[in-house]
């Protein structure tokens, strides 16, 4: 770490301006020409590397060629104690990412700095110098308001092979960083550039960066696999045009972006409606020379922060490649037949269901209990047969319950969509039907669940004591009433439950020796 008053090479140390992870930058004085600089001192650890200093120095003399009004130069490079540095011009003012704290840019100051940075770009591209860091960080804004891009010794040669800077390693910062560097490629070209300086002008756009993310591993896996979030989903007041230009620019693969970091900016410009004219050196939040403000919608003085609730906007069509568009006719058959499907099924339910509902009353009709003659009790077995046949019929109708349920909702929602979308009218009967699922399933699971079995244990439990304590006869026969003999049908009209059972209420009558129509009979 340097001090100030230190001197470095012929350099008075003034104070520190900031630190990354592969360099330290400060101001300085240089009395023999009167004038401040930034040095860059890379870290020494860097240093140890084998043949750093030799590759520092060559790539060091590329970037020194560099000479561009919007890319800041090196006067001088050197060595101090096994650090290798850069002196570059100090320009007096604050990066686009101080500037952004302070609140959202004017379109035409947006338009303006990022022609000049784009500009820059494609100049280091066609001297074979790839940056690999764009982002707001790197970008200076002097008091005059004339944008710099900085920070080009980092950047890997497009054309450098082994001997780069950089060579082996990922560089860049994860929000602004292209799917192909992520991944680690060796080979890169101008179009990874392209797509960092996309999320700038997403950010810009927007109002947020398209990953904001938790960690900078999530932040990398969404640049390489997550799909980017819609601009105009996340901002309404965005155009389609230039949603248009955002959705190309940081598109995943490299073929499919803008070739250039200018061809970006003059898609963009046009998507505005302006005139792809350079901004002039000096010009000050104003727009580009010959620049046309459209009268239509889409155009703002000031783009406004992404609101924190914003209403809800038609979401704009989906677009597919030509080989994914979906067939409307393959569509209307697949509907059809799931409509089919369903409608036998649901027949074949109805149709099982009044079976059952006949041969109970059938066996109501014909049993012997009914004739007159005395029902014999029920075997441990048989009781166990008919609560297993009747837990897994009423299951049975659960899960018919729930797939008629999702087919249903499905048609509606299909119908839904390809009428256009609009007011969400299938929620309702999704919610209403929804509810009675629940209720259907929360039955189901009281009469049969963990707390049912529980239920019953703990009944046993209690009857088992009672027959220690003699309050309970050791044979369950015994506390059956008699039946009277000769009953007639008549005297009990059939109930049947919604799903072809037998009455509860009409078996508890039979058998209560007090009913009313018993006691008339007798």
């Amino acid at each position: 770490m340097l001090q100030p008053g230190d001197v470095l090479g012929g350099y008075e140390i003034v104070e520190q301006l900031g630190a990354g992870g592969m360099a330290t930058v400060y101001r300085a004085y240089q009395p023999r020409l009167d004038r401040y600089v930034a040095i860059k001192v890379m870290h020494q650890t860097l240093s140890a590397e084998e043949n750093f200093l030799a590759r520092f120095q060559r790539e060091a003399r590329i970037i020194a060629r560099l000479d561009h009004p919007h890319i800041v130069p090196v006067y001088d490079f050197d060595e101090h104690d096994g650090s290798p540095y850069l002196v570059m011009k100090y320009v007096e003012g604050e990066t686009l990412e101080d500037r952004l704290r302070r609140g959202p840019l004017p379109l035409p100051e947006v338009v303006r700095i990022m022609t000049a940075v784009a500009d820059a770009l494609t100049y280091a591209h066609e001297h074979g110098v790839l940056h690999r860091d764009v982002k707001p960080a790197n970008i200076l804004i002097d008091t005059r308001g004339i944008p710099y891009l900085t920070d080009f010794g980092l950047a890997r040669l497009a054309a450098g092979g082994s001997s780069t800077l950089s060579q082996g390693t990922i560089i860049g910062t994860p929000h602004y960083i292209s799917p192909e560097q992520a991944l680690g490629q060796a080979e890169l070209d101008a179009r990874t550039d392209v797509y960092s300086l996309g999320v700038v002008l997403y950010e810009l756009v927007v109002g947020r960066v398209p990953f904001p993310g938790d960690t900078p591993f999530s932040v990398v896996h969404d640049h390489i696999y997550a799909p980017l979030p819609a601009p105009r989903e996340v901002n309404p007041s965005v155009s389609l045009a230039v949603e248009a230009v955002l959705i190309r620019a940081l598109a995943k693969k490299p073929d499919d972006r803008y070739p250039t970091p200018n061809a970006l900016l003059e898609a963009f410009r046009a998507a505005l409606g302006e005139t792809p004219s350079a901004p002039g050196v000096g010009e000050k939040s104003s727009p580009a020379r010959g620049a046309k403000r459209p009268a239509g919608p889409g155009y703002a003085e000031t783009l406004p922060p992404v609101p924190p609730a914003p209403a809800r906007q038609p979401s704009p069509p989906r677009r597919f490649p030509d080989d994914d568009k979906p067939d409307l006719d393959d569509l209307g058959d697949i509907i059809e037949e799931k409509v089919e499907a369903w409608a036998e099924s649901i027949e074949d339910w109805a149709e099982q269901l009044g079976e059952r509902i006949a041969g109970n009353v059938g066996s109501l009709a014909g049993s012997e209990a009914m004739r007159g003659r005395r029902r014999q009790p029920l075997t441990e077995e048989e009781k166990i047969r008919r609560r297993v046949e009747k837990r897994l019929k009423e299951q049975a109708d659960l899960r018919i319950h729930g797939v008629i349920f999702l087919m249903v909702n499905l048609f509606l929602w299909v119908i839904w969509l390809l009428a256009g979308g609009g007011f969400p009218w299938p929620v309702i009967v999704t919610l209403g039907w929804g509810i009675g699922i629940v209720a259907h399933y929360m039955d189901y699971q009281q009469k049969y669940g963990s707390g049912a079995e529980r239920r019953e244990r703990e009944i046993q439990r209690e009857l088992e004591r009672a027959r220690r304590r003699g309050e309970l006869p050791a044979d369950e026969s015994d506390l059956r009433p008699a039946k009277r003999k000769n009953e007639d049908l008549a005297d009990y009209p059939v109930r049947l439950t919604d799903d072809g059972e037998l009455s509860a209420s009409l078996i508890e009558e039979m058998e209560d020796e007090d009913s009313p129509r018993r006691r008339g009979r007798s």
